[in-house]
């Protein structure tokens, strides 16, 4: 069992010495009742923890050492949201825990920031690292389990796109750096335009997208599982109740969701993965039986999770994070 799931007697610590950090999109775009980033922030806050966030235009490299501006936040408005206090450059290793929550794209600005925060001492627990971040393509890293995912090509070759196409009745095109749903085609051989939106989404041939043979059991929605030190804690189901795009970004509904054997045995067979890239917290979404994606930037669903549950999720983790810092050997840091 994950250890975050061990704990209930942790909600009696008192953890006010600890300094954790939110690298992310501004607090004004938080939306109160989903976004998992707010949660963790939330409960760091309750905790009573110094909670700071930042974005990416607030680091900077002097010398060797990665500062921050960074904006302390005071506590929680009568209307749930963060209050911003004084606002510092601190060397950010000063802090205890950095939490990268920048949404996608993952873009030239998300690349250097991981470069910069490479710079941290080690004892800094950064979630999640930084250099697993930027090696680690969301739609690439699940070709790592390659027997688990639908039958899949990477090219920007519209006649290869075409001829992978062909084998199948219908496909499915999506940008290999597209996120929240956005992008996604599907498409059948015999599809009029076919040529066009292909090179529509590869810019003229200029750019890789994913090609994926559909999976027959896509309509039926999407389920997000969400791990935690590699061991699932639990999944939701993202359903639209109008196509095929079941994102929550695109309209999709968040519905409680069992584990299966298979969604199980594809959690056992990627905790050695995760340990090693140290992803301490990761959402992988199945179509079905099948993998389609490793997220490891901002993975979302933790606050349906934990109405569907009664559990509150992001407590334990943020305390699960507290105590993975005061141990000296932290396999995650």
């Amino acid at each position: 069992m994950c250890r975050v799931s061990c704990h209930p007697q942790l909600k009696n610590l008192t953890l006010q010495d600890m300094k954790i950090a939110f690298l992310m999109d501004p607090l004004e775009s938080m939306n109160l009742n989903k976004d998992t980033s707010y949660a963790l922030m939330k409960a760091a806050l309750q905790l009573n923890a110094e909670v700071y966030h930042f974005m990416l235009g607030d680091l900077s490299l002097k010398g060797d050492q990665p500062l921050g501006r960074l904006r302390k936040l005071a506590g929680l408005a009568a209307d749930g949201r963060p209050v911003v206090g004084d606002t510092q450059v601190m060397n950010l290793n000063e802090l205890d825990a950095i939490w990268i929550r920048k949404d996608p794209p993952f873009d030239r600005r998300y690349f250097y920031s991981t470069l910069f925060l490479d710079f941290l001492d080690p004892k800094v627990f950064v979630i999640n690292r930084s250099a697993s971040l930027r090696d680690l393509n969301e739609k690439l890293a699940a070709l790592n389990f390659v027997r688990d995912v639908p039958k899949t090509l990477i090219s920007s070759d519209r006649l290869e796109i075409l001829e992978f196409v062909a084998q199948f009745s219908k496909s499915v095109l999506k940008p290999l750096d597209g996120f929240g749903g956005k992008g996604i085609e599907f498409v059948s051989a015999d599809d009029e335009g076919l040529d066009e939106k292909i090179d529509q989404l590869t810019h003229q041939g200029s750019r890789w997208i994913v090609v994926n043979d559909f999976v027959e059991g896509a309509k039926l929605g999407d389920k997000r599982i969400l791990l935690v030190e590699g061991e699932p804690i639990g999944a939701i189901l993202r359903k639209s109740e109008t196509g095929e795009l079941h994102n929550m970004d695109q309209g999709g509904k968040a519905h409680p969701a069992e584990l299966t054997e298979v969604d199980k045995r594809v959690c056992a067979d990627m905790k050695p993965f995760l340990i090693e890239n140290k992803l301490f917290f990761v959402g992988i979404d199945m179509l079905g039986d099948s993998l389609t994606e490793i997220n490891v930037t901002s993975p979302t669903g933790l606050q349906e999770l934990s109405r569907f549950s009664k559990r509150d999720w992001p407590t334990d983790i943020i305390q699960r994070i507290f105590q993975l810092c005061e141990q000296p050997q932290n396999p995650f840091a």
